[in-house]
């Protein structure tokens, strides 16, 4: 394999990565929120039956530099660079009392491009399902925790064509998350959210290929700022070692830690968020910066 087309393969690699953390934030959890409601104080109360919202959030990042095996960021070869830019559309509503259920549906554009020349593809991504249950559902009135069940599908096959860029890993997703979340009450009424879960990552047959499980977590605080609202976190995102014919690949293990800074408004009842997200360390992933810009509609029956 010659050097640029090794370096157009390690950029898939890395594109794989990044679409893939796209997907995980979709939902809320790690590695971002950037397609649920930050501002809403999501992880706090439950949905009554009846009521919902709906969230159009675009997405985009762009990095020409990467985490190492080793952790320390380091420049594409042949000056590449990755882009992924995504639309999310998100619905949520109660089912039942204390029982709140979600579905997504993103919509990607991912380019990798060095001194070869670029290539870019469009698709749709993985959607996703969730369930999340708080407190009520069993006759506990006011306990601040709750948890989520979700559930990632393969929206496309992982292609093993270093010329066709991956949108997918092609494989199913299952995890768990506790939450919990107060909101401080005072003069200034802050609210305080965090989740801790575990992502169970199902094995691709038709590549015999099965990507490491991953821990992740979140913390945020945020409260009123005028007319305005705002929101700061930091997330992170452990994986194992993924396998690949079989075989343990250590190296090839995953990390990122972020930080989030959120704005947010109302415009009439709906709202509108934007999020910045900056990598304080990691390995094996994209560190370059990323945003965000939701609108959520609120609806009830």
């Amino acid at each position: 394999m010659n050097t640029a087309r090794a370096t157009r393969v390690g950029g898939f690699a890395l594109l794989v990565a990044a679409v893939t953390v796209a997907n995980a934030s979709a939902q809320a959890v790690c590695a971002a929120p950037h397609s649920s409601p930050n501002l809403s104080r999501a992880g706090i109360g439950i949905l009554p039956p009846g009521a919902g919202w709906f969230q159009f959030t675009g997405y985009h990042g762009r990095s020409s530099a990467f985490f190492g095996p080793d952790g320390e960021s380091r420049p594409f070869l042949s000056d590449g660079r990755t882009t992924t830019s995504s639309l999310f559309v998100t619905a949520a509503g109660g089912a039942a009392r204390g029982l709140e259920v979600w579905v997504q549906v993103p919509i990607h554009r991912i380019g990798f491009s060095d001194e070869t020349g670029s290539l870019s593809r469009i698709g749709i991504g993985d959607p996703r399902l969730s369930a999340r249950i708080g407190g009520e559902f069993f006759g506990l009135q006011g306990l601040p925790l709750s948890l989520r069940a979700g559930l990632k599908l393969p929206g496309s096959d992982f292609p093993v064509d270093p010329d066709v860029l991956p949108i997918s890993e092609g494989q199913t997703d299952i995890e768990v998350v506790a939450e919990a979340g107060r909101v401080l009450a005072g003069s200034y009424p802050l609210h305080i959210v965090g989740w801790a879960g575990y992502r169970w990552r199902m094995r691709n047959d038709d590549r015999a290929r099965k990507p490491g499980d991953e821990r992740f977590g979140r913390i945020g605080v945020g409260g009123p700022l005028g007319s305005w609202r705002w929101d700061l976190a930091a997330e992170g995102l452990w994986g194992l070692a993924p396998e690949q014919q079989g075989f343990r690949i250590d190296g090839a293990r995953r990390r990122l830690v972020q930080v989030l800074p959120t704005l947010g408004w109302g415009v009439g009842a709906a709202e509108v968020e934007i999020t910045g997200r900056f990598s304080v360390s990691g390995r094996n992933l994209p560190s370059g910066p990323s945003v965000s810009a939701g609108f959520l509609i609120p609806w009830i029956i």
